[in-house]
């Protein structure tokens, strides 16, 4: 199971005591030991945190000004429409047809999967990325820039948490 349904779970869990036979407490701090933006991008998105995500978009503009400077991006690119748009494109990038499975479903049942690719996402899972032309590669970069920020909070995490089981 991958970290972020871990912890996804973790959030909606009823019962956080932490013994042998609990841990979902554990996949919340490892998160949120990860770093201070992952730790924020995955209460909101994976926790349905939506009182983080004012900060959170606060934090995520501040990088993106920086990263806009840095790579000296054209003047008619506003640095807090990119990092708006990456951001809710992030948090909200599952393909609506197909429910992120990345396949139709067959129309006798519709619980059932078929062999042909979505549509509407080509087989990717994720929703098209929708924004203004001018600043579209500007928003798939920060976007990238998103998922490994994840990605690296999710490994940190892991990290933290393997480093407190008991192999023996």
């Amino acid at each position: 199971m991958k970290f972020a349904q871990q912890y996804s779970r973790a959030t909606h869990s009823s019962d956080l005591r932490c013994d042998e036979h609990h841990g979902d407490t554990d996949k919340l701090a490892a998160a949120a030991l990860s770093s201070e933006l992952g730790a924020s991008l995955f209460r909101v998105k994976f926790g349905n945190d939506a009182t983080t995500y004012a900060a959170l978009l606060a934090k995520w503009s501040e990088l993106v000004v920086k990263k806009s400077i840095h790579r000296e991006w054209p003047k008619h690119v506003t640095a807090h429409k990119v990092a708006v748009a990456s951001l809710d494109y992030w948090l909200n990038d599952v393909c609506p047809a197909c429910s992120g499975k990345a396949y139709e479903p067959l129309a006798s049942a519709p619980n059932v999967l078929s062999d042909m690719q979505c549509k509407a996402c080509k087989g990717q899972g994720k929703r098209p990325l929708v924004c203004e032309h001018r600043a579209r590669d500007f928003v798939a970069d920060m976007v990238e820039e998103l998922e490994d920020m994840a990605r690296t909070a999710g490994n940190n995490a892991m990290r933290k948490l393997a480093s407190d089981m008991d192999f023996v």
